[in-house]
């Protein structure tokens, strides 16, 4: 996010830090190397940027030149980095004379790599993209295994998605302190719950007809429909592209394959089981 500092909004940026790092970015406009500077800056922190703030400010201002003079800027360009409201970092003009180096500086000021996934994958969740939060918790998750928000994220979209064995693989190495909280218990509860749901006996009758009458196109159908309903839906895949590899044109067993994957966006598998058809159909 970009902003321009000035005397009517400078406390609000500063309070804006305890909630993202707030880049005050105060130049001289008269320096005639401020403009390609700035552009630098705006090219690294970008307009769209939902971790940092940079925000600009003319050092012409009376209420910026104080700030400069409190926190002891006595050259420009320079940035101050603010978080909670206080200063923690002062970044002089010696190190903002290379322009190169400029994304690196502002990309070290970013949240890791395993934070900024997992916010996406909030705000994924919330705009109903299940399957994409997924895969951004998965990522997180393998970086930073034992970071315990993104376990329990991780495994909370895991029982939204069905993924019922991963959602327990992932509890199952919680921490014994963690396993105390409320939010570990919650999960649990909701993980038991959808395994008792998942447990249909309609599919169960499903499964029984199947194994009895395998060369039944209409119950396979069947049977992976209700899979891919249960959660099973890389079990489900796996039967129907077994009669594919037999005949492609088997029944309405490639109408309902392709239907399952349509409902996976976002899925790591969805990849995998579309080049699988794709290779048998071209």
């Amino acid at each position: 996010m970009i902003e321009v500092a000035n005397q009517n909004n400078i406390r609000d940026i500063i309070q804006k830090s305890a909630e993202k790092t707030v880049l005050l970015y105060v130049f001289d406009p008269q320096d005639p190397k401020s403009a390609a500077l700035t552009q630098a800056l705006e090219n690294a922190a970008g307009a769209g940027n939902e971790f940092l703030i940079l925000a600009e400010a003319d050092v012409s201002d009376p209420a910026i030149y104080s700030i400069c003079a409190q926190i002891g800027i006595t050259s420009l360009p320079a940035i101050c980095v603010l978080e909670n409201g206080r200063p923690v970092d002062l970044v002089l003009s010696d190190r903002l004379s290379n322009l190169e180096a400029v994304p690196g500086l502002i990309a070290s000021f970013m949240p890791a790599k395993e934070k900024i996934l997992f916010a996406e994958a909030v705000k994924l969740e919330e705009a109903g993209k299940n399957h994409e939060a997924f895969a951004k918790l998965q990522e997180a998750f393998e970086i930073a295994p034992k970071d315990i928000n993104i376990r329990f994220g991780f495994a909370d979209i895991a029982i939204k998605t069905k993924k019922l064995d991963k959602a327990r693989e992932i509890l199952a190495g919680t921490d014994p302190a963690d396993q105390q909280s409320q939010i570990y218990q919650d999960l649990m509860a909701a993980l038991t719950l959808a395994e008792k749901n998942r447990e249909n006996p309609e599919t169960r009758i499903l499964e029984t007809r199947h194994q009895e009458n395998p060369d039944d196109l209409d119950i396979a159908e069947q049977l992976a429909t209700a899979w891919s309903q249960d959660g099973k839906t890389e079990e489900a895949l796996q039967l129907l592209l077994s009669y594919l590899k037999r005949d492609l044109n088997a029944g309405n067993i490639k109408k309902v394959y392709l239907d399952i994957l349509s409902t996976m966006n976002g899925d790591p598998l969805q990849g995998k089981y579309r080049r699988a058809v794709y290779s048998l159909m071209y």
